[in-house]
């Protein structure tokens, strides 16, 4: 059973992976917090919620300050030491050896983020807040053990591990442009989720006017142009490809309106989408 430590802490946890080999948990420091050198038998990521901490390798010859927003890469077996540079919240996500060595896939995916000089991401906004997210899901989801809570937690663990593999580092930039930069990317990636204005705008920290003017100076186009955009181009790939109707093609290009749909396929193609592809086809 997960317990997550909702209360401040002086020593680090004890964890014990339940028989899945995955484990969200929550470590909130109090001002004396004190940690050893230690060794885990299982790799673990570490977000760094609030605060900032100092975290080194034994062996290694520096030490790397982390602040908030950041995650750490540990490899089962490597002596390690954290201690604060000020009062910290940590996040961790508890994976088995087995799952990353046995899973090609996951093996690529965590070696890609443990294998990178420093093993430590440096995260914009937008894309914290998609990690936090995670993060209070599987917690949640492992809490109130529901039907089916460890294979979610087991799915959250591998799209943590996607989203930290896929996104770019950020960079020293912090301001408006590249928040609304890394909300781009995040929809270029998932436009046929349920996007709409303020929820771009919110991703990103700023007012609706704010991001609409910065949104139109990097993309070269208004937020809901480039919305119609992706969702219409990626229709017409599915359409190209064959085998899908057209209210399947609707649904997961993120459509929900027939008549919208047809209205600006046609707008884009210059013929509604079934006789589109019948053509394109030929």
């Amino acid at each position: 059973m997960l317990v997550a430590m909702a209360f401040p802490v002086s020593r680090p946890l004890q964890v014990t992976l339940p028989s899945h080999g995955v484990l969200f948990l929550e470590s909130a420091h109090a001002g004396d917090f004190r940690m050893a050198p230690r060794r885990d038998p299982y790799h673990k990521l570490i977000y760094v919620l609030a605060g900032e901490v100092a975290y080194r390798e034994i062996g290694r010859d520096r030490e790397l300050n982390v602040r908030a927003g950041s995650v750490i890469a540990v490899p089962a077996d490597v002596e390690h030491q954290i201690s604060d540079l000020e009062t910290s919240t940590l996040l961790l996500m508890c994976i088995g050896r087995d799952r990353i060595e046995t899973e090609e896939d996951t093996h690529l995916l965590w070696h890609a983020l443990a294998d990178a000089d420093p093993s430590i991401v440096k995260l914009s906004r937008p894309s914290q807040q998609r990690l936090e997210g995670m993060w209070r899901r599987a917690m949640f989801e492992w809490q109130h053990q529901r039907t089916g809570s460890a294979t979610h937690v087991q799915a959250l663990a591998a799209q943590t591990l996607v989203l930290l593999a896929r996104l770019p580092v950020e960079s020293v930039d912090a301001s408006a442009q590249a928040r609304v930069r890394a909300v781009r990317d995040e929809i270029e990636e998932t436009f046929y989720d349920d996007w709409d204005l303020d929820r771009a705008a919110g991703r990103a920290g700023l007012s609706r006017r704010r991001f609409t003017d910065l949104f139109r100076q990097e993309a070269g186009q208004s937020f809901g142009a480039c919305m119609n955009e992706l969702r219409l181009k990626h229709a017409a790939e599915l359409l190209r490809e064959g085998g899908h109707s057209v209210t399947g093609v609707m649904f997961a290009c993120g459509f929900n309106d027939v008549s919208h749909f047809y209205r600006a396929f046609r707008q884009r193609y210059g013929k509604p989408p079934r006789a589109w592809s019948e053509e394109d086809s030929e």
